[in-house]
């Protein structure tokens, strides 16, 4: 071989090496982790941590310095309690599935049109954390950038003396420590305001107490915040996050944040030096599962990792996140004699439920910042107000694709003035066009004197070249906002609107047909917008700016492949707004005079607008190119 093949094999022969050699550095700490965890026990129901102190104690020799509660190996996990929220209404809109294993919340069934799918073919609620490896509040140990944490897996046990339809209490022995977890509802009212939000939330309080005869060391802990992915095969897997509150601001990352474009993938992430960690959690598209520790319960670290979810109803495997806050460490003291070990507690409040806008700002007193889940990004300004005005709107009609219609019906209102003063200043700069004609063919070999000639032209006349873009460019922002606002809303998700459009959280097709291998959707509100779009464009007078005219030739276009393939609200509002268009174009032409071609006179001592500045600046470069190109 020659020196170039034994290069290219050495270096193979290396990577090959160097991958054996981080892969068993792996193993070697999983290992390591798993082989530290000791057996567990279940404590009888009646037991209480008190009570459960008579349990003999290791001897100091044998009592491990730092506590490690967990079984190398998963039992089968069987549900032992439920819990359903209700609304100031008194309807149920949440069901908390409790398992045995971990003493944790397997799951959180959405209940209700407002946060749920129309259930076609038979399907479930949607649920929130369906993983059936691991449960919300699970306790994690040993948590680490190098090696995945054990989870507990210990058998909880149900203490019905202490639960009723509001509280479950569960109870377990983990090694030489007592555990005991109560999940309770939070009450809806706080002080004078009513919270629906509340209906999604939990508080769960952790006490652990030490039965050894030495004292216990406890680092690295967790508790589990659960995982996420999307909800069904035509969502979108890139709205799966890790989200957390640190230091005032909100911080987002999605699956791919563990699969750099440069540098080894990440397994996991450890996060240890967080000012200020006030929440974490995962969210999809509808839907967030967030923790929030009181004072002193979280220790400003969290945990992330990406991992595999079966689609809900399917078999199939989506990729998905998980999280964990981390706990601060701790030490119990040991039993002595009759006296018991040290205790410590811990308080958590738990939101698992949909994203919607009003009831999220509501809940930002208890829960600091939680509508930034919303995720509207530098278009929040916007965004808010228009699901403000949607979901009043619903309130009213009942029916959220009529909400949609509204609400653009109250966006077109409010830019009307805009609209009526950009179109005819279009109208009076297409009665410039036999001018703009004549400028062309006097220099027909100068194209920077025709534009200086035309820049004269415009403010001799008082027409501003960019007035008829102001209300499109206007829209843009507006329309984008809305795209946020729709992206994020479960009251979309399954929600009708008229006929054919069964569902305005996704695309509205009608048929389908296979050509060259590919099936073809056949999406209505796309079209009947593309159509009104070139409708709209005819019915605009033509101004002879070339690059007006090719923005408005491409626009149809544009708008009509971005629209095609996203949900159909997303259509039917730019549907509505093209319709309006038409509507407002037939009455400015019907109600409002034609405009006169006439020069505007110099008033003294009158500021020019930003439009006549730019236009003068513009002269005065054209002006200097042009005595440049004359030396």
């Amino acid at each position: 071989m020659d020196r170039t093949a034994w290069f290219v094999v050495s270096l193979c022969v290396a990577l090959l090496g160097l991958q054996w050699y981080l892969n068993k550095q792996d193993a070697d700490a999983a290992a390591a982790t798993a082989a530290a965890a000791p057996k567990t026990e279940q404590v009888s129901p009646a037991a209480t941590p008190a009570e459960a102190d008579s349990t003999p104690a290791a001897s100091p020799e044998t009592a491990p310095a730092a506590a490690v509660p967990a079984a190398p190996t998963a039992p089968q996990a069987r549900e032992i309690a439920t819990l359903t929220s209700r609304n100031a209404q008194g309807q149920p809109v949440a069901t908390y599935h409790f398992r045995d294993i971990g003493g944790s919340i397997s799951s959180v069934q959405m209940l209700g049109q407002a946060v749920n799918s129309t259930k076609p073919d038979g399907q479930d609620d949607v649920r929130i954390n369906a993983n059936p490896a691991q449960g919300i509040g699970t306790l994690l140990f040993g948590l680490s950038n190098d090696a995945a944490p054990v989870f507990d897996q210990a058998c909880y046990s149900l203490l019905p003396e202490q639960s009723n339809e509001r509280q479950v209490t569960l109870i377990a022995k983990s090694g030489e420590l007592i555990i005991r977890k109560v999940y309770s509802l939070k009450p809806l009212q706080q002080g004078e305001k009513t919270l629906d939000g509340n209906a999604y939330v939990i508080h769960l309080t952790v006490d652990i107490q030490n039965t050894a005869a030495q004292s216990m060391q406890a680092e690295r802990w967790g508790l589990y915040a659960g995982g996420m992915q999307q909800i069904s095969e035509e969502e979108f897997p890139r709205y799966s996050y890790f989200v957390r509150l640190e230091n005032g601001s909100f911080e987002k990352e999605t699956a791919g944040y563990f699969s750099p474009w440069f540098g080894k993938k990440k397994s996991r992430v450890l996060e240890t030096d967080c000012e200020q960690l006030e929440w974490v959690g995962a969210m999809n598209q509808y839907y967030a599962a967030l923790i929030k520790p009181e004072q002193g319960s979280g220790n400003n670290s969290y945990y992330a990792a990406p991992t595999q979810y079966p689609l809900q109803g399917k078999s199939k495997e989506v990729e998905g996140v998980e999280t964990a806050l981390g706990l601060p460490a701790f030490t119990l003291s040991p039993k002595s004699g009759e006296l018991p070990g040290g205790q410590k507690s811990f308080a958590f409040d738990i939101f698992t439920g949909p994203k919607l806008n009003i009831m999220l700002n509501a809940m930002t007193d208890e829960f600091r910042m939680l509508d930034r889940v919303m995720d509207y990004g530098v278009l929040t300004v916007i965004s808010y107000p228009m699901n403000w005005l949607i979901t009043l709107f619903h309130k009213w009609f009942g029916n959220w694709g009529w909400a949609i219609v509204a609400m653009t019906f109250v966006v077109r209102l409010l830019i009307w003035p805009l609209y009526r003063k950009s179109y005819m200043s279009m109208k009076r700069m297409s009665l410039l066009q036999p001018k703009m004609v004549e400028l062309k063919t006097k220099y027909p070999d100068d194209p920077q004197k025709v534009n200086m000639e035309m820049m004269k032209l415009y403010r001799e006349y008082g027409i501003s070249p960019m007035g008829g873009c102001l209300p499109m460019l206007l829209q843009i922002p507006i329309f984008f906002a809305f795209f946020y606002v729709l992206q994020t809303a479960a009251e979309f998700r399954g929600a009708p609107w008229i006929g054919w459009v069964t569902d305005l959280s996704q695309t509205d097709t009608v048929w389908s047909f296979s050509a060259l291998g590919f099936d073809l959707p056949i999406n209505v509100l796309p079209i009947l917008m593309a159509v009104s779009m070139i409708v709209q464009m005819h019915m605009t007078p033509a101004t002879g700016d070339p690059t007006q005219v090719r923005i408005m030739r491409w626009m149809p276009l544009m708008f009509f492949l971005f629209c095609y393939t996203y949900p159909s609200a997303l259509a039917l509002y730019w549907t509505t707004t093209n319709i309006i268009s038409i509507i407002q174009t037939i009455v400015i032409r019907r109600v409002i005079p034609e405009p006169k071609l006439e020069k505007v006179s110099a008033k003294k001592g009158r500021k020019k607008s930003f439009f006549e500045k730019m236009m003068d600046a513009q002269q005065a470069a054209l002006a200097a190119q042009q005595q440049q190109g004359k030396r």
